[in-house]
């Protein structure tokens, strides 16, 4: 049991997302709450037959601005719903040095994951307020990608912890009564990554929800590429709008973002077609 603050930082798209987390693995259940408390998400491994993720956050479409949704997605038997951590899980992780992190010494725990041309090497930086057998206070959390076939760092993201507490309030995990939830919108492929944002930044997987929607991606907008090098760059293009849309659009902003047909568009190719107009744009909002 715990409860933690934390900030994502997506270099990538000058993106800094605050959340707050509470997790409970005993009790079967997670909250964490994004955008300074603007999209709330409630994991409940004990509720119906396989457990539900409830999700309270406003929603800009053409009729209505900033109008407050909730949504239900229901686990089922082969995806039963398992509370969320706001940590990595360290299996796999091993001890590599001492390290002065913001003035502080911490232990700095390492992974490395490969799956095809992907490698990726995670990093937790830690400290044990109470002695070396005590339990670890998180500090910085960081995942470096590298493509061995674009022989390029293609991808970073970072998460800074702070107010970490190992106790919570039990009441802070119970959704609101009396509400109507409804489904998640279209498109279905994206309903996980809605329902539950930060998974894919804890989980040190090599291969992500995010990587998985390429797929439907090329299929819905026809897309051949000339080779397996234009693959992976165009891959890492439309990972980095993906994580940027639903980023903006937990933001509470008065538009909505998706992706579309440019989505796997570098952003030189993007500042060709525009005059930098989106790249500009997109800055601004940030």
């Amino acid at each position: 049991m715990y409860h933690v603050k934390g900030e994502l930082s997506l270099p990538h798209t000058e993106i800094k997302e605050p959340f707050e987390a509470w997790y409970d693995l005993e009790g079967n259940r997670s909250r964490i709450d994004y955008r300074n408390g603007k999209v709330h998400t409630y994991l409940i491994g004990n509720d119906l037959d396989y457990g539900a993720i409830y999700k309270i956050t406003p929603v800009t479409t053409e009729t209505e601005i900033q109008a407050t949704k909730f949504f239900q997605l229901n686990g089922t038997k082969e995806n039963p719903i398992r509370p969320q951590a706001a940590l990595p899980d360290l299996q796999g992780f091993g001890f590599e040095k001492m390290e002065n992190y913001e003035g502080v010494l911490c232990e700095v725990w390492k992974k490395v994951t490969q799956a095809g041309h992907k490698k990726n090497t995670y990093r937790l930086w830690v400290t044990r307020p109470e002695g070396i057998d005590s339990p670890a206070t998180p500090h910085r959390f960081e995942m470096v990608g590298y493509n061995t076939l674009l022989e390029s760092h293609n991808d970073k993201y970072t998460i800074d912890y702070s107010d970490f507490s190992p106790q919570t309030e039990s009441d802070i995990f119970i959704p609101p009564g009396g509400m109507t939830w409804g489904e998640f919108p279209d498109p279905v492929e994206e309903h996980q990554i809605l329902a539950n944002p930060i998974q894919d930044y804890v989980n040190t997987s090599p291969v992500s929800h995010a990587h998985r929607l390429f797929g439907p991606y090329k299929e819905k907008f026809n897309r051949q590429y000339e080779s397996e090098k234009e693959h992976e760059e165009r891959e890492n293009y439309f990972i980095h709008s993906l994580r940027y849309v639903h980023s903006m659009n937990r933001a509470g902003l008065t538009y909505s973002l998706g992706i579309n047909n440019f989505s796997d568009w570098s952003e030189a190719e993007l500042a060709r077609m525009t005059g930098g107009v989106l790249i500009r744009d997109r800055e601004k909002d940030v």
